[in-house]
This record gives structure tokens, sequence and C-alpha cells, in this order.
């Protein structure tokens, strides 16, 4: 029972990081009743193709016991790529994903939950709440949580959620003078008009490694920040977060690791051979993502 708390914890741990970079909780306009508003939370995501859901997505719904939907991947004209969203607009459901990831979000994405929450209830004082038996029954049973679990597995969790969502790993191409070099670099963008995200703040401390750079502007970005690390700091925080870390962004950090070589490197890092290193073993041990028992009969 306290393993199974455990990964429940952590996974929920993840799908909070995961929303605090790609999630949404709001309010819109009921069309057919004039005054009133309907409540929804969302996750949007890109896809390859027009039959491919994210793999991230399945596994948040998973993480929030069920709840939800993903809708078809549709055309999105300005990426020429394809949307593909997990979304609710139950009023039980919203609240209760924002119970299950409440212990783990970040404050951004607590007030903006509160706020829409708030609207919600506070229309009932001007209209009239309509009563209804939903459609079917929806029942997720948790354990019970019978120990803390370890504080540093659920932030790392988090942190691997975040990246999920807002994280990448590259190659960056450098130049002083006449010399050019390659180096490993990787990072987590986030915006905020009040200075520097809480989030970018939290990731740092969980990871231990790399700084944070901005505002910067531009791109259709406004105040933009990101946590950033390269070479040594780089490969250390991805140790860290690998556990809990989803295909796309595993398969992206190898990718950038294996096109170090097809660089002109005139300046040798030290930490090139931990490179290779890290990238053979991970790829020689195929391990998977972590998966509990639960998920199979979360959905």
């Amino acid at each position: 029972m306290a393993t199974e708390w455990d990964d429940i914890r952590c996974q929920l741990a993840w799908a909070a990081g995961f929303f605090d970079g790609e999630g949404s909780t709001g309010t819109w306009p009921n069309k057919n009743r004039p005054g009133a508003i309907n409540l929804f939370a969302n996750v949007t995501q890109q896809s390859a193709s027009s039959d491919e859901i994210p793999a991230v997505l399945t596994r948040f719904r998973v993480a929030v016991r069920g709840l939800g939907r993903i809708s078809a991947p549709t055309p999105d004209l300005r990426s020429g790529t394809y949307l593909c969203q997990w979304r609710t607009h139950s009023f039980e459901e919203v609240q209760a994903v924002v119970a299950l990831l409440w212990q783990d979000l970040g404050p951004v994405k607590r007030a903006q939950a509160a706020r829409a929450l708030r609207a919600y209830h506070t229309q009932f004082s001007q209209i009239r709440a309509r009563h209804r038996r939903p459609a079917r029954t929806r029942r997720a049973d948790l354990p019970a949580a019978v120990h803390p679990v370890e504080k540093t597995r659920t932030e790392l969790a988090w942190a691997a959620g975040l990246f999920d969502g807002e994280g990448s790993t590259e190659t960056q191409r450098r130049r002083r003078g006449a010399q050019a070099w390659s180096g490993l670099r990787s990072k987590v963008s986030q915006c905020d008009a009040d200075g520097v995200p809480a989030v970018l703040s939290r990731f740092r401390v969980a990871v231990g490694v790399g700084w944070i750079e901005g505002p910067q502007s531009g791109g259709g970005y406004a105040n933009a920040y990101k946590w950033a690390a390269g070479g040594a700091d780089t490969l250390c925080a991805l140790e860290l977060l690998w556990p809990y870390l989803g295909a796309v962004k595993r398969d992206q950090a190898l990718d950038a690791v294996s096109r170090l070589d097809a660089r002109e490197l005139i300046r040798r890092y030290r930490w090139r051979a931990a490179a290779y290193e890290f990238a053979d073993r991970h790829r020689r041990l195929g391990e998977p993502l972590v998966r509990y028992a639960w998920e199979t009969s979360a959905v």
C-alpha cells in the first residue's frame, strides 16, 4: 500500500508540473442561458499527425484518475501541425482535477483555478442553479495516504512534468572570433509580467543546477524568462529528471547528445565523454517510462 501511494503522489506531482506548463482553467459564456457561464480545464499539445494522440496527454489523463476527455487532433494552420487537447467542462470534474493537483500546483495556476471556480459559484447569486443528474457516474478510488512521500521525489516528478510541457534539450552553436564550437543546452521557458516566474525558481531548486535568464520579448512573447543549463549541468539535470520524463523529451535529449559528434568542435569540453556515456547507457538500458500498477485501472 505504501508503494502504491508513493507512486500515485509522484504521478500527480508530474501531472501538476505538466499543468503548470501547458494547462489552464477558466470560464466561457453559456450560449443557451444569458448571464450564465460554464467552467473548463484543459491541456493542449501539438501532434505530428491527425491520428496520433500525444503520449503526455494520455499520461496526464491517467494521472488524474481518468477524468476528462482527449479530443482527436485537429489541423493547426499557424504551426502546420495538429493540436490535441485534454479537456473537461464539468464542474464536478474540474473541481476534482484541481483538488488532485493542488498540493503540487504552482501559484499562477492555483490563482487561475481559484478565480474560475469563484466566478462559477458567484453567478448563482444572480441566476438559479440547475441541479441535474450526471449522465454517468464518475468514480475514482484513491488508497489512504499511509505516510508522507519524500519531498525530493515529488519535486523531481513535478519538475519532469514542467519539462515535458515547456522544456527542451538541444545542441547550441557558439562563436567567439574565429573560434566556433557546439555545446549542449537544456532550457525551460515561461512568461510573467511580474518578474521571474515562481515555477522557474522552483524548477532550479529541484534540479540544483542552471540559471535563469530574462526578461526578453520577441517572437510573439513578452516578458519571457528561461531556466537554462549547459554541458555538465544539463547532464546532471537530465539524470535527475529521467525516471519521470516522457519519451519525447528523452528521445530529444539523446538525439542532441548524438549530434555533438556531427558538429565541428574546436573547444573540447571535459563533459563530452560523460555525455556519450550518458547516451549510451540510457539507449542500452532502453528503460520504459515509470509505469505503475494502478495506471491500468485508472481510465
